[in-house]
This record gives C-alpha cells, structure tokens and sequence, in this order.
C-alpha cells in the first residue's frame, strides 16, 4: 500500500471542528477502500462495513434508530471498549439506500464518531433510484487514478519528488523526471497496475491486468442501462472511445452509428456517472462569469491514460520515440493533461472545459481552460513553437487577462508575446511532466488576484 493525496485531506477533516461524514467518491479500483485502511491506523476502534455483504447491509435494515444501531454494529463486530477515536467505514454504500439515510443522524446525533463511505458507482446509483444525499450533513471528496507526483510516491523516489516541488526547477533534473513521467503516460495511473508494475516492471503482467479492469467495467457500466437501445448504445461508445477521444463528438450520429440521439446521450451520461468518461464542454466566451455551453459538442475523456493506452493499442509506441507528443497523433499527451487538470479538482467540484469560438464554421479550439483568480486561462498541449499557437493567439486577442500555457515535450520557458493591440500577454511553455505544479507556476506568473483576495 503507498500513501495517496487524499490520505493529508482525511486528516485535516478529522482535525475539523466542523467534520461531517465524509463521502469519497470515484470510479471502482481508483483506491478508496485502501486509502481508508491506511488512515484508520491513526484511530483506536477501526470498523470496517460493506454493504455489499448482506450481514452488514442488513444491520441498517434491522435498526433505524442511530444509537441503537451503533450499539449493533459494536456487538457485532466485538468491539467490547469504543472510547477514544472511532472510525466507522461504510463501503460501497451504493448498495443500501438506508446506510445513504444513515449518514444525516450520524452527523446529527452521534458527532463523536468518524464516519467515511464510499461508493463506486454511487451516481449512478443516486440517478437510476432517484435518491438525494442528506443536504448540509455530508462532506464528499472525489479519488481518481494516481497523479504523477502520486506516482513518484509509490516508486519511492521521495527525493525527486521533493526536487519536482521546488520551483523554479533545476535544469539538470528534468531528463530524470521525463522518463518518470513516460513511464506514467505508458501504463497510467490505477493502483493495482501501478503497484504490479513497480513490482515487476512487467509490461504483460501490465496487460493482464488492466484486461481484468476492463472487464470488470464492462460488467458494471451495462447494470445500469434501462433499455436494450441503451445497453446497445454503451456497448458501442466503450468500444469505440479509442477512436473518440479529445475530439469533438455529438450525440446525433455518433461513431458513424445509427444509434437514436437520446440513447447516445443517456448512454454516455450512465458511463460518466459510472466515472468511466468525462464529457467536457466549451467556453464559448473569453472571461468570467461563464458557464460551459452545453449545447455545443463535448469532447470525451477516459477515466485513466493508461486503460486508453491498452483500448486503443498504441503501448508500443512509448518504445523508440523521443517525444511524447507524437504519440497516438498527440491524443495520448492531451488526454492525460486532461486527467491530470480533473484529478487536481479534488473537493471542489469544477467540470473540466475547453475553449471553441462562437462562430459558424469556425474551426478555432482550445484544448483546455484553466478558472483562476477570477480569469480563464487558456492551455494548449503542443508540440510545435509558439507560432504555432493559432487559436490560443485568438483567444488571446479578446481576452482580458495576461497569461496563457502550452504544455509540451520541452524545457520550460517563458515567452513575452506581444498582441495585435499592442497590449502583451505572458506565454508559459511548460513541460508535460510538471503539471502538478500548475497552479504554483500560475500564481507565480498571473498578475490576477488570487480568489481570496477578490
């Protein structure tokens, strides 16, 4: 087991004057259940439910009332003495809607207590039963696949990580952080594949594993599928992201298909709450307020770079390539700074963007869009110099603020790009392998005030 981003958060809310129970939220196999684990080794009574077994789901069946039910949960499981910090684990909560009920009196009635669920297809869930979490009782977190610097962590190499943290970079250390980070592009980010392959450094055992993942998901994405058009329309999606992702996609004829719009749509609505895609629409607009235009055509993510690198058969080509960018015709680099911007989200619920012009027949497209300090910052993946930089210098031109990104298989500099009207902006080129550091070299280089502050 190796520690995880989210084991620091579990600590600060179980220092909280104001804790709530806590719900983790994600896709099965990213770690939620282990993460637990490891931090309730900090507290004297560990209790450990899953609701996927029917001797603990019907504990909240039996019992309503939250003292009594308490007090059968400690017999039950024998636990004899429950002073001091206890902590209570409610997994795959999905499973029982009165555990879901449960977490309210919890946190009205038995505040002494630490309390964390989780659920792996919890959305779905939540949407097919059409079932609300206890408003204002409940805290929730969302757990993804291991981040790069998460990554390092479970390699050990503690000292390059401490190096990445440092800012500005030193020069001599980004050769050594590259071929870290390929070696994450390449297999990715879930834990189970990322363990086998420290392990092992293995790529068939890779393999296997992330087939096993997959096949798992297959069985789970189809349990929620109301109608066989539906089901249909899942199967036909899964199958064909490969093919999909980072483009621009619309509901109406998807993949060449015949499928009915509306089954697309709910299709891939199931597999988002499944957490197994993400649907990222577009600004249309050049500074804030703004909300994403869902209208507009989304681009799909997958859950996991890695997973993709499997589906879509290009794990050969991390082998005798110098850069990274080439790689599955670029899709593979932005995909997995997309993974990476949703995955540094954490407790703050933001859907991922892009940027498109809101001109017919214009073609003009931004990868990504970055909200901070009030601004939308816009960051393209690249591989080519900034002149290059077509529709970010578009963007540019109506924009308010003075800073955008490209990440890229380079070294980081920083460029003073002058606009038509004369006003310059600050063009950051940063490479793909540090962007953990992203929100540090923003409030770094951006003149706008931080949220705080505004």
């Amino acid at each position: 087991m190796f520690s995880r981003k989210l084991n620091r958060y579990l600590k600060d809310w179980s220092e909280s004057s104001f804790r709530k129970p806590l719900l983790i939220r994600g896709a099965r196999q990213v770690g939620k259940t282990t993460a637990v684990r490891m931090f309730a080794r900090k507290f004297d009574v560990f209790i450990e439910l899953n609701m996927e077994l029917d001797d603990d789901s019907e504990l909240f069946e039996r019992e309503s009332d939250i003292n009594r039910l308490c007090n059968l949960i400690f017999l039950v499981k024998g636990v004899a003495n429950s002073r001091g910090r206890v902590l209570i684990f409610i997994d795959e909560i999905q499973h029982s809607e009165r555990a879901i009920a449960s977490l309210r009196y919890f946190h009205e009635q038995r505040p002494d207590l630490y309390v964390i669920a989780a659920g792996s297809l919890l959305e779905a869930f939540l949407d097919r039963k059409r079932i609300g979490l206890p408003v204002g009782r409940v805290s929730s977190i969302w757990m993804y696949p291991l981040d790069f610097e998460e990554f390092l962590e479970a390699a050990e190499q503690h000292q390059l990580l401490s190096e990445l943290k440092e800012l500005p970079h030193k020069d001599y250390l980004l050769p050594v952080i590259n071929r870290w980070f390929r070696q994450y592009a390449l297999i990715g980010g879930m834990p189970e594949v990322v363990s086998a392959f420290l392990k092992t450094n293995d790529l068939s055992v890779v393999r296997r594993l992330q087939a096993d993942l997959l096949a798992a998901y297959d069985d789970d994405m189809i349990k929620y599928a109301q109608t066989r058009d539906q089901a249909d329309a899942i199967r036909f999606i899964w199958k064909r992201l490969p093919l999909e992702v980072c483009k621009q996609v619309s509901f109406g004829g998807f993949g060449k298909s015949e499928l009915r719009t509306e089954s697309v749509r709910s299709a891939m609505r199931i597999l988002e709450l499944c957490g197994l895609i993400y649907m990222v629409s577009p600004y249309t607009t050049y500074e804030l307020p703004a909300l994403p235009d869902y209208s507009k055509k989304v681009k799909l993510l997958m859950l996991d770079t890695g997973l993709l690198n499997y589906l879509a058969g290009v794990q050969a080509e991390y082998f005798g390539t110098q850069s990274l960018n080439s790689i599955y015709k670029g899709a593979a680099m932005e995909h997995l700074i997309g993974q990476s911007l949703i995955s540094q989200g954490g407790e703050e619920i933001l859907p991922l963007s892009y940027w498109q012009r809101d001109k017919r027949g214009s073609t003009a497209e931004i990868d990504y869009v970055y909200r901070h300090g009030g601004k939308l910052i816009p960051i393209e993946v690249k591989a080519g110099t900034c002149g290059t930089l077509k529709s970010l210098h578009l963007f540019m031109e109506k924009s308010p603020q003075d800073l955008a990104i490209r990440f890229y298989d380079g070294e980081f500099r920083v460029q003073t790009v002058e606009r038509k009207t004369g006003n310059p902006f600050t063009l950051l080129n940063i490479p793909l392998a540090l962007i953990g550091n992203l929100r540090e070299y923003v409030r770094m280089y951006s003149k706008a005030a931080e949220p705080s502050q505004l």
